[in-house]
């Protein structure tokens, strides 16, 4: 999906939560489209509650590393209220949550993958590790 559309998407989502926010009896409305695409989106994850069933698409693209870290905790916390959650992402951070079951959809069909053997593990892994190398290789002067 072009990321023009995600970003449409949660617009509209921000927008129905804050109209809802507004409702006589509710608490004061969180201001979403006040605050950064990554902070309105903590905002939403720390407003899940219950346990519920959360559908995730690739939520790093609104969160920084260190945020992605932060919604580690939210998710965990989740679960361990009962929650679930279905992800898709691209993210070794996200990916890494001990409790994952990590899918792996490709060619030979759906499986289920080791952490380290996701090749987003792999590529973060080796270019954190071998970054000069990497760069050079990637950037080399014809």
């Amino acid at each position: 999906m072009p990321t023009s559309c995600v970003r449409k998407s949660l617009f509209n989502v921000f927008t129905y939560l804050d109209e809802v926010a507004k409702e006589p009896g509710s608490p004061p409305p969180p201001h979403l489209h006040l605050r950064s695409h990554g902070e309105a989106f903590m905002d939403v994850m720390q407003g899940f509650s219950g346990d519920g069933l959360y559908l995730l698409d690739e939520p790093e693209a609104a969160l920084s590393p260190n945020r992605q870290l932060a919604a580690l905790s939210v998710i965990d916390a989740l679960v361990k209220g009962g929650a679930q959650f279905i992800i898709a992402t691209h993210s070794p951070i996200l990916l890494a949550y001990p409790r994952a079951e990590i899918l792996s959809f490709d060619a030979a069909g759906i499986g289920e993958i080791a952490y380290e053997d996701t090749e987003h593990y792999a590529i973060t892994r080796d270019f954190l590790n071998h970054y000069p190398r990497r760069l050079q290789q990637l950037l080399e002067d014809d």
